[in-house]
């Protein structure tokens, strides 16, 4: 081997030494650290307390939620809901109090129709019209409410006069919602003098009791109750009979009897 050969390894195996040696000297300075001290280092970590209430169950809870169920490794977490805002009351109208309904009037009660039971009732008109043909105007104003409602004498004079009878009389009685009160339906023919038809006619009447019990025909102002109640006992059904019944006579009376119909018509100017 050549001499400048042998001087170069052996000056390299030199050098390595010299560098190995201080490398020992230097690392000699720093003390190694101790592998207990880092386990019980993380112990130390370990046992600090945690802010979460719910300790390691929610770490727990958080791990599941980022990994898969088959454990096969991290999965997207899902995103925090967000918190919805709390709405701030907003102000009720004051309710407006509710009106009291109006009870609704009580239907007042309609009566059937009566022919018979009534002889007291019976008498007083049969009275009344033998008052009437009579032209007994004083008589008339005891058995009214109304005097100052009758007819002049005069007048009554002029459409009696010539009145031979009055027959046939039948009577429809109809309670009124008053106590001790009647609607009356008076039905009768008219004879008279030199006529021989008679003329079928029907009369109306409120009948009432005074305070003093006796009977009266009420010719005073009617109230709108009253006058309403009054007016449709004429739309009873067997009451619309008896008036279609005797319109019907009277007629047939007039279309056959021609002086009693020109009587009728000057009487009553048609």
């Amino acid at each position: 081997m050549n001499i400048k050969i042998k001087k170069s390894v052996v000056i390299t195996i030199l050098y390595c030494m010299c560098f190995g040696a201080m490398t020992t000297f230097i690392g000699a300075l720093y003390p190694e650290k101790d592998n207990n001290d880092a386990i019980e280092t993380s112990a130390k970590i370990g046992s600090l307390p945690s802010s979460d209430p719910a300790g390691s169950s929610n770490r727990d809870m958080a791990s599941n939620e980022t990994t898969g169920k088959d454990g096969s490794g991290p999965q997207e977490a899902s995103p925090a809901p967000s918190a919805s805002p709390i709405p701030s009351p907003s102000p009720s109208p004051t309710p407006e109090p509710t009106p009291t309904p109006e009870p609704s009037p009580t239907p007042l009660p309609v009566y059937e129709v009566e022919y018979d039971g009534y002889p007291e009732i019976e008498k007083f008109f049969y009275d009344y019209y033998v008052a009437w043909i009579s032209c007994d105007l004083d008589l008339l104003k005891t058995i009214t409410t109304d005097p100052g409602r009758l007819p002049s004498l005069a007048s009554m004079e002029k459409e009696t006069m010539f009145i031979d009878d009055i027959r046939n009389f039948e009577y429809y009685f109809i309670k009124s919602y008053e106590e001790n009160a009647y609607i009356v339906y008076v039905y009768y023919e008219i004879k008279y003098v030199n006529i021989k038809t008679p003329l079928p006619r029907m009369d109306k009447f409120y009948l009432i009791s005074d305070s003093g019990g006796k009977l009266k025909i009420y010719n005073s102002e009617m109230d709108d109750v009253l006058k309403q109640y009054y007016d449709e006992r004429d739309q009873d059904q067997a009451i619309q009979e008896v008036i279609n019944t005797t319109n019907v006579m009277a007629r047939q009376a007039l279309d056959k009897d021609e002086a009693l119909r020109v009587y009728i018509q000057a009487l009553y100017g048609y």
